[in-house]
């Protein structure tokens, strides 16, 4: 019956997931919030809640504009015995993340999984930073992707810009996916801003 899934884009990005939870496990525990950024049919999500939420909870943020994908979706995880654990919100992206940076909430892991383009990247890298914990995690699918030549339409343009310009996080891992560690608290950004 379900989990249903269409495609299998993630299933060999777990060995360095593991890598990265051994991390967390050791930094914040076994009881993870963690934050996903573009859910598709729920895979990598379903993987999250198996693995890395323990007692924690998981924020998933996902357009849906297809009601196809948002119906598959929305059965794999209501299938899912950790399905409480588990809180849909659906919407933009910047949108969401932002309304979450405004209720000052936090996460121990962050995934990005949401849009190709430059542009959509490096946005959603500088929100989904601030939601970020100190020495959290911050995976961002797709950094090799290269569909189409003209490197706008690429997330590679727009992560390696969040690389140069970001003061709070650091490169963890580097593959197909790329990962950041952040490294500074949000504060540490006021003195600069006035």
């Amino acid at each position: 019956m379900y989990p249903v899934y269409t495609r299998d884009d993630f299933t060999d990005n777990i060995p360095n997931w593991e890598i990265v939870l051994a991390y967390l496990n050791n930094t914040f525990g076994k009881d993870l919030n963690c934050l996903e950024v573009g859910s598709y049919e729920g895979r990598s999500a379903s993987y999250l809640l198996d693995r890395f939420v323990g007692n924690g909870n998981l924020t998933t943020i996902d357009r849906f504009i297809n009601s196809e994908i948002a119906e598959r979706y929305s059965k794999n995880m209501s299938a899912h015995p950790k399905y409480n654990q588990l809180t849909t919100l659906v919407g933009l992206s910047f949108v969401e993340i932002a309304k979450l940076h405004e209720q000052h909430l936090q996460f121990d892991f962050v995934y990005i999984d949401a849009g190709k383009t430059a542009g959509d990247n490096v946005a959603n890298l500088i929100l989904a930073e601030r939601v970020l914990k100190v020495n959290g995690i911050m995976i961002v699918d797709d950094y090799n992707w290269d569909k189409f030549s003209d490197p706008r339409y690429c997330p590679k343009l727009g992560i390696d810009s969040f690389m140069n310009i970001t003061l709070l996080s650091e490169v963890f891992m580097e593959g197909y996916q790329i990962a950041f560690k952040k490294i500074k608290d949000n504060l540490t950004l006021i003195p600069h801003n006035r």
